[in-house]
């Protein structure tokens, strides 16, 4: 049962300069109102102290967060892209390497492996949009270094036998958990699997600051070294260079503030995955309409960063849903195996061709009314009832 939010009406999601959309995807104006005074706080302390740079608020973010991941270190960085290459670079990737990973994904996944002049090796996913690890034992040669998964959409791959894998073959994992921050597989939260975990704060995440940020988690002391290294032009401290590095620190007033927003991502998430509910015993009977498991899907604990529906006329659907005013988003279609501007090697992904052409997400984003979950679930009933 959803719970009732009798404060807000179905118009409450749209502020005056927005194009009025009954639904929006997100609204990320009406999440900071909620939390206005609150970061407004926090910014005007940081201001006021002017503490900009690698202060205590990224510190206190960082232990928090490894806190609530469960890993022993969490390293603040300036995005989820550099995350992801710093994790790689960490853990040994090198020239000439090959990781293998997936192509439904954002292409920072890829581009972290080509940075570390590392050639990336796509394999297909499953039904859950993720790794498919069957698909991976089939790749990996004696070039392979290392395994990417991607936690997409707030759901955990299928990580025991992608590790048991790099075990056997001794590769390292770098999980890509940009869409993963509070999904979990059997207690164990996404990042706290491979020697790496690479989080995005990217606005539109489940965990969002003002801009970007980013975080490398692992439970690994020399890797944790490394990273804090990499992020700070090679510094141990004002007076000692180790080595080159870069500029990729974390923003003291975007730790700030989440510090703030992490105090209530349990009830961020607990709405997610309540709204996930709400669509699925809904949609689960709809006629073409394949759905995303419910929530608490045997060992899985999904957090629904994304909402992801399959339906075979996904592009009238979506045309639907928009001139009903629900904003809906078809991510990463084509596929980056398909994006001939990266110069990848031409490779057959059945399963990824399939669903990209095939989904559609729809908004869950926690400040949702019981009204507007409503408002989509008739407007994709009507649709499917056609």
């Amino acid at each position: 049962m959803l719970q009732k939010n009798s404060t807000k009406k179905l118009q409450a999601a749209q502020p005056a300069a927005q194009k009025p959309w009954k639904v929006p995807y997100l609204d990320m104006r009406l999440g900071y109102s909620q939390q206005r005074e609150a970061i407004l706080a926090r910014i005007n302390d940081v201001c006021s102290d002017a503490r900009f740079i690698l202060r205590q608020e990224v510190e206190e973010f960082e232990q928090r967060a490894a806190k609530f991941l469960g890993v022993k270190y969490a390293i603040g960085v300036g995005n989820g892209s550099d995350a992801i290459y710093f994790g790689l670079k960490a853990a040994g990737i090198a020239p000439g390497d090959e990781v293998i990973t997936v192509a439904h994904t954002f292409v920072a996944t890829l581009a972290a492996i080509d940075r570390c002049g590392a050639t990336p090796v796509l394999v297909d996913i499953g039904p859950d949009f993720n790794m498919d690890p069957e698909e991976v034992a089939k790749k990996i040669t004696t070039k392979t270094r290392g395994i990417v998964p991607v936690h997409l959409n707030g759901r955990c791959c299928n990580m025991e036998p992608i590790m048991k894998l790099a075990k056997d073959n001794g590769l390292v994992v770098v999980e890509d958990a940009a869409q993963g921050f509070g999904a979990k597989l059997n207690g164990v939260n996404a990042g706290g699997f491979g020697i790496a975990g690479a989080f995005s704060f990217h606005p539109m995440k489940v965990l969002a600051c003002l801009g970007d940020g980013g975080l490398v988690t692992t439970n690994d002391e020399e890797v944790a070294k490394q990273i804090a290294l990499l992020r700070n032009h090679g510094q141990e401290n004002k007076t000692n260079l180790k080595q080159y590095g870069y500029n990729s620190r974390l923003d003291n007033l975007q730790a700030a503030i989440l510090l703030e927003r992490l105090t209530g991502l349990e009830t961020a998430l607990a709405r997610r995955r309540e709204v996930a509910g709400v669509y699925h015993e809904a949609f689960k009977d709809l006629a073409g309409l394949v759905c995303p498991l419910p929530p608490d899907s045997g060992p899985y604990h999904d957090i629904y960063s994304s909402y992801v529906l399959c339906h075979q006329d996904r592009d009238s659907l979506a045309a639907h849903l928009q001139q009903k005013g629900v904003e809906v988003f078809s991510h990463w279609s084509p596929p980056l195996h398909q994006q001939s501007g990266l110069n990848l090697t031409p490779v057959s992904l059945p399963m990824t061709e399939q669903l990209s052409a095939q989904v559609i997400s729809l908004p869950v984003f926690p400040e949702i009314t019981d009204e507007q979950v409503e408002y989509v679930i008739e407007a994709v009933s009507d649709f499917c009832g056609r």
